[in-house]
């Protein structure tokens, strides 16, 4: 009978010399694996979530000192754990803070007053930003004027900054407030697209959008940048302000905006570009443009309680705010001080 020539291959012993280096070379792949740096534990990372500053924000030019303050390592150096939730409409960041999901909100000081008789919830005005916007028509449009909007479509964003300047653009043309139709596209990225692709007659629209439809050939009508009210605003609930740590983080953030404002106005104005690449989702055939194009970043200011008393009067022209409710415990400005 034949014998099997196939090769048989056993196992080393482990109890030989082989074998005993092959024990030893277990041991230390375990020490190794052993031994690495573990992740922070998910009740650390809790705590730590908890302890951060959670800020809501929209990808507008009011907000990006922030984002590059953190891609920066401003805020690092600062021993400040900032985490930033980008949200696309303003009713979004309201929520954010109305549900406590975040500490601080890019908002307006009409809808903090449409917040704080709630009742429910209170919130206070920290700081106000330049807030510009701009009535801007399409080219293909052929809208030259405001008074030629009447019986068509202007973006807005109801009961709100945009919402109260689309009455004050009627109040000039001398035209009747329902003179014009105001469908409602929270979204500022949408509210853009419709003018781009001529869906929308007009809007409201903050920078960089401002500046990108400009270079696309669009029409501006009214500017907001040198008029009063300035309605735009970071809030806060009331509950933080009764927080001396959070106290101290909103005046590390405010502290870090103004770096980061003098840096994308000065040396690093380079940087701005992929900022409106990344946060606001500009093409990359225009964002070049755009940040040079651009105005200069403003600093934050107070809030001035004159503006918060136009905001309540507008509001209350339109039966949206309470007749006992007053503005005095809306404005705080203890953080930004003058």
């Amino acid at each position: 009978m034949e014998k099997d020539s196939t090769a048989r291959v056993t196992a080393p012993s482990l109890t030989g010399r082989a074998g005993g280096g092959f024990l030893l070379f277990l041991l230390l792949l375990l020490t190794a694996c052993t031994g690495k740096q573990q992740g922070p534990s998910p009740e650390q990372e809790a705590r730590r979530d908890s302890a951060a500053l959670h800020v809501s924000l929209m990808p507008v030019a009011d907000c990006l000192p922030i984002y590059f303050a953190k891609k920066m390592g401003i805020y690092d150096s600062m021993g400040l754990d900032v985490r930033i939730t980008t949200l696309q409409a303003q009713l979004d960041t309201d929520t954010a803070l109305l549900h406590r999901r975040a500490e601080i909100a890019y908002s307006d000081l009409i809808r903090a007053i449409m917040m704080q008789q709630a009742d429910t919830f209170g919130v206070v005005a920290v700081a106000a930003t330049e807030g510009a916007l701009e009535l801007v028509t399409p080219r293909r449009g052929r809208v030259r004027s405001i008074p030629q909007l009447r019986e068509r479509m202007v973006a807005v964003a109801r009961h709100s900054i945009t919402d109260y300047w689309s009455d004050r653009a009627t109040d000039t043309a001398q035209m009747e407030a329902d003179a014009i139709f105001r469908p409602q596209i929270n979204d500022v990225a949408i509210r853009t697209a419709m003018l781009v692709n001529g869906t929308m007659d007009a809007a409201f629209l903050p920078e960089p959008y401002v500046t990108q439809m400009t270079l696309l050939g669009a029409n501006r009508h009214l500017s907001t940048r040198n008029l009063s009210p300035r309605l735009a605003a970071y809030v806060v609930p009331r509950w933080v302000m009764d927080d001396t740590t959070r106290t101290r983080q909103l005046r590390q953030l405010f502290q870090g905006y103004g770096i980061a404002s003098d840096r994308l106005n000065g040396a690093e104005r380079d940087s701005l570009p992929a900022l409106l690449r990344d946060i606001c989702a500009l093409p990359d055939s225009i964002a070049d443009s755009v940040s040079t194009a651009m105005p200069p970043f403003a600093a934050l200011d107070t809030i001035r309680r004159a503006d918060a008393q136009e905001a309540l009067k507008w509001l209350q022209g339109r039966g949206r705010a309470r007749k006992d409710y007053t503005a005095d415990t809306l404005v705080n400005n203890t953080i930004i001080k003058p």
